[in-house]
């Protein structure tokens, strides 16, 4: 199967290598040469160790080599599967407290999904008086170009003021009707609560069952940018994304422990004390689903 990568996190992929393969940064750090018929004879870890390495090496001298780290992670896919420590999730069979208690270091999740970024939430709110008032002058178009041909033979006549009034009457109308549904306290609202306890992180979730999968973008991982993506699959995709990770939250969030701060008490003792009521109102805002469990992701990528 060909693999089509939308996101990969090499520094990630190579840590893990390192560890899997049982020392693939030795090889690196050493510049050892291996021998073709080494590569040939050997199986099992050291080979494919070595195999990494010499794909490492080569990758370090041109950053536009990523066929090389696409092969680097088909390597280490398939240790993952070889030696069981990767679970697939691709029905809703596995519960929530199944999927918290696995014993796998990594999951696979294939399933259609939704892109959810709060930077582009927060530009929707800041421009959100522009967006009405050009979703109210657009369809008026045509007679808004009737009214300047009419201006330039002459802007003083009598049918010029009165296509001028009853435009700016259904335009302000309109306008008005559409910035009624996002009032400017409530945008104002919106944006510092955003720049406060937001974040520049994708989201992109997938539901299997009763199971929320929220996997967590750094976009310098992407390999392209992200309208690319959302104009080629849509922000809610109708083809299946493959999400390789680990699991990094799932059950047993701790609670806040907002507590009276005695006198006396020292200045860090207070500044421990407002930590817990800035972690009180971070889960307030932002905090996890019933359901949900949180990847940090190696990779995702759609089957060709």
């Amino acid at each position: 199967m060909i693999k089509n990568f939308i996101y990969l996190n090499e520094p990630k992929l190579y840590s893990f290598s390192s560890q899997l393969f049982e020392g693939v940064t030795e090889y690196v750090l050493d510049q050892a040469y291996i021998e073709n018929k080494d590569e040939d004879s050997q199986k099992g870890k050291l080979a494919s160790g070595r195999m990494i390495a010499n794909v490492i090496r080569e990758a370090s001298s041109s950053t536009t080599k990523k066929f090389l780290h696409d092969h680097s992670f088909n390597l280490f896919e398939q240790e993952l599967i070889r030696s069981d420590k990767i679970l697939n999730v691709v029905d809703g069979s596995l519960s929530f407290s199944d999927l918290c208690q696995t014993k796998k270091s990594f999951v696979c999740i294939r399933s259609k999904g939704k892109f959810v970024d709060l930077i582009e939430i927060k530009s929707l709110f800041s421009n959100f008086s522009k967006i009405s008032e050009a979703l109210a002058v657009l369809p008026s178009t045509n007679r808004l170009q009737i009214l300047e041909k009419m201006k330039a033979e002459n802007k003083n006549s009598p049918d010029v003021k009165r296509l001028q009034s009853e435009l700016d009457q259904e335009l302000n109308k309109h306008i008005a009707e559409l910035n009624a549904s996002m009032p400017k306290r409530s945008v104002n609202g919106f944006e510092t609560i955003i720049d406060s306890f937001g974040d520049d992180i994708v989201r992109f979730q997938q539901s299997i069952g009763d199971v929320v999968f929220s996997t967590c973008l750094s976009q310098e991982h992407l390999r392209e940018s992200l309208k690319n993506i959302y104009r080629k699959y849509s922000r809610k995709t109708a083809k299946e994304f493959v999400v390789v990770g680990f699991i990094s939250h799932s059950d047993g969030t701790q609670e806040p422990e907002v507590k009276e701060i005695p006198d006396g008490t020292s200045m860090i003792g207070h500044m421990v004390g407002m930590a817990e009521n800035l972690y009180q109102l971070e889960q307030a805002f932002h905090s996890k689903g019933a359901n949900e469990i949180i990847i940090e992701p190696i990779a995702i990528y759609t089957e060709l």
